[in-house]
């Protein structure tokens, strides 16, 4: 086990780098469980100088779960079909350019996701993470008595709408699907904590409400998720990796650069978000 590491926290609610961990040596069981458990606790993990070549990275990936590819990326190659490319130079919109939690349209939506940076322009380029625990527990007891135990509809409408004729997606062609049905609240199946699961890239009604209401509740929670203090923001470098936890987080890819910006990323299947309940 690679013992010479540091996990440093870079704000008290969100993020952590983890410094001294050389990924491309293989990860036993001891070290896999230093990162598994630093994930859970800070929500996303971040490190830096990785020499990692597309099998290391999917490798890494298996330890957390099935890798799994979104259909609406497009393949880093034709050898790894549970790899995504996300390649840009400014020049199209850039993917995951909102607040937004991946794939909240499927059924089971991704647990997680790890994201090698490859290129990075000298400038700009940053993501963002917020956490959705926090964001739960700043919510007065009011609201929070409120919205425990809501349902909220999913689709992937918003997302056809913010990339049409940009040719970011993989599938262009992909129709609008029926929404899928997730809690308002959900409990961590790892943590056991509460995290608010709605997002503006895919959340579009309440159920139960008028579209006045709902769209009100959701206005709302969407600019309530985006407050600095939930939030850590991360400098891409070439050889950055960075890991995060799907069920407790949103994230914001800034697309405020013109160069050349390359990453790979291998999703992780998850699991149906369980409902809270009194």
């Amino acid at each position: 086990m690679q013992n010479d590491y540091e996990i440093k926290p870079l704000t008290p609610i969100i993020g952590a780098e983890i410094a001294g961990m050389d990924l491309s040596k293989g990860v036993d069981d001891d070290l896999f469980g230093v990162i598994h458990d630093a994930l859970m606790q800070h929500q996303v993990i971040f490190f830096r100088d990785q020499n990692l070549d597309v099998d290391q990275q999917e490798a890494l990936a298996r330890r957390f779960g099935t890798p799994a590819h979104s259909s609406k990326l497009k393949y880093y190659d034709d050898a790894h079909p549970c790899v995504s490319l996300l390649e840009n130079d400014g020049s199209k919109v850039a993917v995951g350019a909102t607040w937004h939690t991946d794939n909240t349209d499927f059924e089971a939506p991704p647990m997680g996701s790890l994201l090698y940076c490859e290129v990075a322009p000298s400038v700009g380029g940053d993501t963002m993470w917020s956490s959705m625990y926090a964001a739960y527990e700043a919510l007065s007891e009011k609201t929070r008595d409120y919205v425990d135990g809501l349902m909220a509809v999913h689709d992937n409408s918003i997302v056809k709408r913010l990339y049409a004729g940009q040719d970011v997606l993989r599938n262009e062609g992909v129709q609008v699907q029926d929404g899928v049905l997730h809690p308002v609240v959900h409990v961590h199946p790892v943590t056991g904590r509460k995290a608010l699961f709605v997002n503006a890239g895919y959340t579009s009604a309440i159920v139960g409400m008028s579209d006045i209401e709902s769209q009100g509740l959701l206005r709302m929670l969407f600019e309530h998720v985006a407050r600095p203090e939930f939030q850590v923001r991360f400098r891409w470098r070439a050889g950055s990796l960075g890991i995060w936890d799907n069920r407790c987080t949103q994230h914001y890819a800034l697309d405020d650069y013109s160069e050349l910006r390359r990453m790979r990323r291998v999703q992780i299947d998850g699991t149906k978000p369980i409902p809270f309940t009194h």
